[in-house]
């Protein structure tokens, strides 16, 4: 059954009760809920002269057959509705890059330039003459950088072009994983990763790796809600969330809609693990995927929004990346890098946090591969000023691991310990966040990820 389908079920079994709401004065909040997130570039500034950019990667367009409600081109035309929900969606949360991943069931037949949704008032990028990404200017002053890709056996991001000259070809080439739609993708100039991990064999992303491979999620949202992926691959209880969310979806809850993903936020073990068999093999970027496609029929929470939308979605976590230059080559050379951490910043916009080492004569950034060691410095990370919060400060744990295994808890300098692959998680406990989770706060005061670094594999 489909992910948002088993959403708006988990809704509908939300009854209210015959209780009154209470209408007393509500908790203190020091910066109330926002929907929106701040500017990284304001809120974090330059790192080392990069510049965190906020990117969602794996999202779908009403290119996809399943986006929108189903219905991505009614009477052979884009549903425009769902496209601006897409568009304001991107510009309320100021995502900075937007890798799109449609299904190739319908964007494998479209033009190439098409694929953009070019509206009025949007700008294309190109790069060498060619058309690279399409710059939306949203109301609120903020740029987003709108770039194409697929999403089927592999996971091309910001293609610049087709990989065929025919639209048959295209959809041949984008269903498959094997060398030659490995060669393809890489020909068409895209990154190239693979969508869930969970699912997938090793020794297959292997075989990947060594074609070309990216990278890889190490979280998927979709994973999370489905209950036949929850349980078969995750070991999770396939229908427990729709019970985990009511506090924040329920008619008659007082926790804030947004935090219904906490209801399903947790690490995802079989990707984390293939991951770092991966590590040991290779440079290997690990992504976090939304999936978003708004493709439930629309029921709307207390904040009247549907629980699946765009906007919702794209509030609950990004990749950072760490962008040397500008425009969308500067971000893909970010994600084929590996110079990104993963951050669910529903639990707040994290700030200071940094990963690199130093061997005296030169810093390496995350997903670098120094030849020796030297010093792993850690920056620890505080929730940003302007991120929603009451009167309590978090609790803030960080795991340095090497090897798979925790090496380190606590930020600081290290001198590595040997040759490995250093990354690091860092966990919050919201009591930030306590005025926001309705009626029974102490259940969701408990770790919850909140940055997953990429990798500085020494001497590999």
């Amino acid at each position: 059954m489909p992910f948002m389908t088993l959403l708006l079920i988990a809704l509908a079994a939300c009854k209210p009760s015959e209780a009154p709401l209470d209408t007393s004065e509500p908790a203190p909040q020091t910066v109330p809920w926002s929907g929106e997130l701040p500017s990284l570039d304001a809120e974090l500034g330059k790192i080392r002269g990069l510049t965190p950019q906020r990117s969602i990667i794996h999202l779908h367009s009403p290119w996809s057959h399943d986006a929108c409600d189903g219905d991505p081109n009614p009477e052979g035309q884009v549903n425009e509705p769902c496209l601006q929900d897409l568009r304001d969606a991107l510009c309320r949360t100021r995502v900075d890059n937007a890798f799109v991943t449609d299904h190739p069931t319908l964007a494998a037949f479209q033009d190439y330039e098409d694929l953009f949704h070019q509206r009025q008032g949007d700008e294309w990028v190109d790069v060498g003459g060619a058309h690279r990404a399409n710059l939306i200017h949203c109301e609120n002053g903020h740029d987003v950088l709108y770039m194409p890709g697929i999403e089927d056996e592999l996971m091309p991001v910001s293609l610049d072009s087709h990989v065929a000259a025919t639209p048959d070809e295209n959809d041949r080439i984008y269903n498959n994983s094997d060398a030659e739609s490995m060669g393809g993708l890489l020909a068409s100039g895209a990154a190239v990763l693979m969508a869930h991990t969970e699912g997938r064999d090793l020794a297959h992303l292997e075989n990947m790796q060594d074609l070309g491979l990216t990278g890889i999620e190490i979280f998927n949202l979709h994973a999370m809600f489905a209950p036949d992926i929850r349980a078969d691959d995750l070991g999770l209880d396939g229908f427990g969330w729709i019970t985990d969310i009511q506090p924040f979806t329920s008619p008659d809850a007082t926790g804030e809609p947004d935090l219904m993903v906490l209801g399903v936020l947790q690490d995802q073990p079989p990707s984390l693990e293939k991951w770092d068999a991966l590590l040991q093999r290779g440079p290997m970027t690990g992504v976090g995927g939304t999936d978003a496609h708004q493709n439930v029929i629309p029921l709307d929470l207390r904040d009247d929004e549907r629980g699946d939308s765009y906007r919702r979605m794209l509030r609950w976590f990004s990749n950072v990346l760490l962008v040397d230059g500008e425009g969308p080559d500067a971000a893909q050379a970010a994600i084929e890098a590996s110079r990104l951490y993963v951050a669910f910043e529903i639990l707040g916009t994290p700030k200071g946090f940094d990963l690199y080492l130093d061997d005296g004569s030169t810093k390496h950034e995350m997903g670098s591969s120094p030849a020796s060691g030297g010093t792993l410095h850690v920056g620890c990370p505080e929730v940003s000023p302007s991120s929603p919060q009451g009167l309590m400060a978090p609790e803030i744990l960080v795991e340095v691991y090497k090897n798979g295994v925790v090496w380190q808890t606590e930020c600081g300098d290290f001198e590595t310990d040997g040759d490995g692959v250093y990354r690091v998680q860092v966990d919050i406990i919201a009591h930030h966040l306590y005025d926001f989770f309705g009626e029974d706060p102490e259940a969701w005061l408990k770790p919850f990820p909140w940055i997953r670094s990429n990798a500085i594999r020494v001497g590999l």
